[in-house]
């Protein structure tokens, strides 16, 4: 049984040639490790189905035909049951051959999100982090063929697959260059057969991890119930990046402006009257607005690197605690005054100081609030990873602000689950 150490990492990099090659490593997944992950797999359908976000990112198909919005909408009336395993909650519901994928994993998972990033974080510490960072899809079904075909993923995105079971996988896989002979590069390729005397096949079972280069054309067999959790490295085009960036500014600093812009007379003659509706919902500091191009650039990557880092690298925010729980930060932030608090080390609260403003960065989510340094003392302590009382904090002596700006700040940091409560 492997224990994700950094050795173990060196000897995956030295296995694939350094991600180039496709390999198998067994029994990698500790049973502690897999029982997490299977919890995490339940509380993905839970939250998805229960929740009915089917919008982005969750694909259903039956004897491989992907079903439309009315089939997800009906299956949304049935989530798993708190005692629902796996396998339990697809005999309840499907009678057909199936496929789950689904995308953002680590958003609507704490077991999953943990752990991974727990097992890889020694990986990232040896090869760096992909600048758009990590994320999760999970395969789950008896599904035979892959419902896509054939196929190659986007360019640059590696993957781990962390094969949970109970039943195994099969992936055939061919050389670009072979598969142009073969096919000339036919995509979405569901005429498999002939091509599998051409194709290396890996076998892998539960616990065992499956590494594959982006560039490897690929169809999976899973004849049995099996689950995959797999984990995407996003090395983006440096087109494909600076989109991304741009995405994560409009989402951030333009606000949602809904008044209509009326006609426009001499546009040519009166560019700057025409910038002005632009620049009116541009939620950025003067100095922003107002510095060169090479200042905005850096500003907006420094943004999103922020948000990025401060979640640990995946991709997806988590649900807040608004979304999850119901929780009310304007009306129960004082209810924090009695409890118990602890953070996680993977997930470091970042902040930076702009004048009389903090800006807090809390797992991939950004807030601010009027600068005090005891604000800041409080991040460190809490970034510290150990159980903080909050009364007992409360009465240390160490604050010169009122307890109820204090307690409304660990309120908008629990919010956007920058540490737990413990019972």
């Amino acid at each position: 049984m492997q224990n994700f150490s950094i050795d173990f990492w060196r000897d995956f990099i030295k296995t694939n040639n350094d991600f180039s090659e496709t390999c198998v490593i067994k029994d990698a997944i500790s049973k502690e490790m897999l029982n997490e992950l299977n919890l995490g797999i339940m509380e993905v359908l839970s939250n998805r189905l229960t929740m009915k976000d089917i919008n982005n990112g969750i694909r259903v198909y039956i004897e491989g035909k992907e079903q439309d919005d009315d089939y997800l909408k009906k299956l949304c009336e049935t989530p798993p049951l708190k005692t629902d395993d796996i396998k339990s909650y697809t005999d309840r519901v499907f009678d057909k051959k199936f496929g789950f994928i689904i995308n953002s994993g680590e958003r609507h998972s704490d077991y999953i999100a943990y752990n991974i990033l727990k097992a890889v974080k020694p990986l990232i510490d040896l090869k760096g982090i992909p600048p758009l960072g990590v994320e999760i899809t999970i395969f789950i079904g008896n599904y035979g063929w892959t419902p896509l075909g054939i196929h190659q993923d986007h360019r640059g995105e590696n993957v781990i697959h962390f094969h949970l079971g109970p039943g195994d996988k099969k992936m055939y896989i061919w050389d670009e260059e072979k598969y142009k002979e073969l096919t000339n590069l036919k995509h979405n390729n569901t005429d498999i057969e002939p091509l599998l005397p051409h194709s290396k096949e890996f076998s892998f079972g539960t616990k065992d991890l499956y590494y594959m280069p982006w560039n490897k054309f690929h169809v999976g067999l899973t004849n049995e119930l099996s689950v995959g959790i797999t984990l995407w490295f996003n090395n983006p085009s440096k087109y494909k990046y600076f989109n991304r960036i741009i995405e994560s500014f409009v989402t951030q600093f333009v606000k949602k402006e809904t008044e209509i812009i009326g006609n426009k007379y001499n546009l040519l003659e009166n560019v700057h009257n025409s910038s002005k509706d632009i620049f009116e919902i541009l939620e950025l500091d003067n100095d922003v607005i107002n510095g060169s191009v090479n200042d905005f650039i850096n500003f907006i990557s420094e943004e999103f690197n922020y948000n990025l880092i401060s979640n640990g690298g995946w991709q997806n925010i988590p649900l807040s605690m608004k979304d999850k729980i119901g929780y009310d930060v304007d009306n129960d932030y004082i209810k924090l005054e009695n409890e118990k608090i602890k953070s996680d080390s993977l997930f470091k609260i970042l902040h930076k100081r702009k004048k009389n403003i903090l800006f807090v960065y809390v797992r991939g989510s950004k807030f601010q609030m009027q600068y005090f340094p005891e604000l800041v003392d409080l991040i460190d302590l809490i970034n510290e990873n150990e159980i903080i009382d909050i009364n007992s904090y409360l009465k240390s002596g160490k604050l010169n602000i009122p307890k109820e700006a204090v307690l409304y700040f660990l309120a908008l940091i629990y919010d956007k689950r920058g540490f737990e409560i413990i019972k």
